[in-house]
C-alpha cells in the first residue's frame, strides 16, 4: 500500500513499497517546490524568503511545543469544540442500560478528557490514535469482545510521533481497504519507566484513529499548521528581528580607532575589546584603553506592529480563528463579538461533521462492538451538544433592558394591560412566580383591626 504524488492511496507488491517511497517523497517534494516558483521558474520565492518548503512531522511537533501561537493554532478547535461535554439519549429519558452504562464509563474514565486530548493531538501530525486497554488479551490480537465495561480499564493518547502505521490492509475487497491494520506505538511517551518492551505493536481494533482534513484518503489528514507554517516563520523573523533590533540599540555599537598621533602598542586593541565586553556584559561603568577613541553608532529599530498585524490577520483568516482569541485577549470590543459568533458558528459545524462522527461514535461504536455497552433503546442513539451561544452578564442585562423598553413602547407604559405578571416576569429573567408569600391588597371589613381602623378614618375625616 502507498500513496501517489497526490496523497492518493494505490496497492502496493510488497517489495515495491521501499522503492515508491523514496518516489513518492521525491515527488511531493516537487510539487512543493513549484508553488514557490516565479517567472517561469526563474526566481524560486521560497528560497529566496527562506521558508520551509516540506515542513516535517518533527518540526510541526517543535513548532507546537515552543511556539506560542503555533500552540494555540493546534489546541484552539479542539478546546472549543470539547468546552462542554455533549450527552447521549436513546428516547429512555436516561434511564437504558444504554446510557447508565456510557455515564459509568464516562466517569470512571474521564472519557471526555480523553476526546479532547486526542484531538488535540491528532493536529500537530496528520492523525491522532485513542488506545483502549482492556484487561486481558495482547495489544497486537484483535479486539472482540469483553465480559463488562469493567474489562475497560485505561483510555491513553498517542499522536503520530509516537503512533506510526505499521501494516495496511491491502486487500481490495475489504471494507477497510487502505486503511491501518496494525500501528506501531512507542509507550514510552506516556514515561513507563522500566517497561522493557516500549515499542508495542497494537491492531486497529484496539484503537480509534483520528485525523481531520482527510480529502484522498482516510488515514492522513491535514497538520493544522501546514497551511499557516510559513506566516508562522514570518512571524519568527519579524518578532526576533524587533527584540533584536532592540537590544542592539539599547547595548550600542562603537567603532574603535587610534588616536590622531598616537601609534598602537602590541595588545592595545586586544585589551580595548576586553575592556569594551566587560562594560557591556559584566556591568562594569567604565572603559580604560590607551590611545583608542570609542564612536558610538546610532540606531532606531522600525515599528513591527503594522506587519505584525497584518501576519495575524492573514492566519486568523486561515485557521477560522478570531485575532482575540490568538493573542489572548479573553473580551475585546463590539466588532470582535461576531469574530466569535462566526468562531463559535465554525465549532458547531465541527462538533457535528468531525468531532461526533469520528471521535466520539467512533468510540461508542467501538465499545458496543465489544460488548463493553448494552445496546440502546431501538438500537439507536443520537448525540446532544451543549449551546456554544452563552451571553455574559453584561449581554444578558442589554438583552433585558430592550425588551423592557420594547415591551413599555408597545404597551404605553401600561404593560399590565396586555400582559400577566408571570409573562413581564419571565421576559425579563425573573421566576414567573415571586418568592415568599404575597400580602393581598384587598382587606376584610369584618375583620376587627380593619374595623378599627376604618372608624379611626371616619372620625378623623367627619366621614
Amino acid at each position: 500500500m502507498g500513496r501517489d504524488a497526490r496523497g492518493r492511496w494505490t496497492p502496493l507488491a510488497a517489495n515495491k513499497l521501499k522503492a515508491n517511497t523514496a518516489v513518492d517523497t521525491q515527488a511531493r517534494d516537487v510539487i512543493s517546490r513549484l508553488a514557490g516558483m516565479q517567472f517561469i521558474n526563474e526566481r524560486d520565492i521560497d528560497t529566496n524568503l527562506g521558508y520551509t518548503k516540506e515542513p516535517t512531522l518533527e518540526q510541526y511537533q517543535t513548532y507546537y511545543d515552543r511556539r506560542d501561537l503555533a500552540s494555540v493554532i493546534v489546541d484552539a478547535p479542539a478546546k472549543t469544540t470539547w468546552r462542554e461535554s455533549p450527552t447521549l439519549a436513546d428516547g429512555s429519558e436516561g434511564k437504558s442500560k444504554f446510557i447508565t452504562g456510557w455515564e459509568e464509563i464516562v466517569r470512571r474514565l474521564k472519557v471526555f478528557s480523553y476526546l479532547e486530548r486526542v484531538d488535540r493531538l491528532s493536529g500537530i501530525g496528520h492523525y491522532g490514535v485513542l488506545l483502549i486497554g482492556t484487561k486481558d488479551g495482547q495489544l497486537s490480537e484483535p479486539l472482540e469482545k469483553v465480559a463488562s465495561a469493567q474489562d475497560v480499564i485505561y483510555l491513553s493518547t498517542f499522536s503520530e510521533v509516537y503512533a506510526t502505521v505499521n501494516t495496511y490492509d491491502t486487500d481490495v475487497n475489504s471494507p477497510r481497504f487502505g486503511r491501518p491494520e496494525t500501528y506501531r506505538i512507542d509507550m514510552s511517551s506516556n514515561v513507563v519507566k522500566g517497561f522493557s518492551a516500549s515499542q508495542q505493536i497494537v491492531h486497529w481494533t484496539r484503537v480509534i484513529h483520528v485525523a481531520e482534513g482527510l480529502l484522498e484518503n482516510e488515514v492522513f489528514g491535514e497538520p493544522r499548521l501546514q497551511k499557516v507554517f510559513n506566516r508562522l516563520e514570518d512571524l519568527d523573523k519579524v518578532v526576533g528581528s524587533s527584540a533584536e533590533a532592540f537590544w542592539q540599540t539599547v547595548v550600542k555599537g562603537y567603532v574603535m580607532s587610534a588616536k590622531e598621533g598616537y601609534e598602537l602598542e602590541p595588545g592595545d586593541l586586544a585589551d580595548a575589546k576586553t575592556e569594551l565586553q566587560n562594560y557591556i556584559h559584566n556591568l562594569q561603568r567604565f572603559i580604560a584603553a590607551n590611545g583608542i577613541d570609542f564612536k558610538e553608532l546610532g540606531a532606531k529599530p522600525e515599528d513591527p506592529s503594522a506587519v505584525f498585524k497584518i501576519l495575524i490577520q492573514i492566519i486568523s483568516g486561515k485557521t477560522g480563528i478570531p485575532q482575540r482569541i490568538l493573542l489572548g485577549s479573553e473580551r475585546g470590543n463590539l466588532a470582535s463579538s461576531q469574530d466569535e459568533a462566526n468562531w463559535l458558528g465554525r465549532i458547531e459545524g465541527r462538533q457535528v461533521q468531525f468531532a461526533q462522527p469520528n471521535i466520539l461514535e467512533a468510540l461508542v461504536d467501538r465499545l458496543l462492538s465489544i460488548g463493553a455497552l448494552e445496546a440502546p433503546k431501538n438500537g439507536k442513539y443520537k448525540v446532544e451538544w451543549p449551546n456554544l451561544f452563552t451571553l455574559t452578564d453584561e449581554e444578558q442585562a442589554n438583552v433585558y433592558q430592550k425588551t423592557a423598553d420594547a415591551i413599555s413602547k408597545i404597551t404605553a407604559g401600561q404593560p399590565l394591560d396586555m400582559f400577566d405578571e408571570s409573562e413581564l416576569r419571565e421576559a425579563l429573567g425573573f421566576p414567573p412566580e415571586r418568592e415568599g408569600t404575597l400580602v393581598s391588597n384587598v382587606l376584610d371589613e369584618e375583620d376587627p383591626e380593619a374595623k378599627t381602623m376604618f372608624a379611626e378614618l371616619k372620625n378623623a375625616n367627619n366621614w
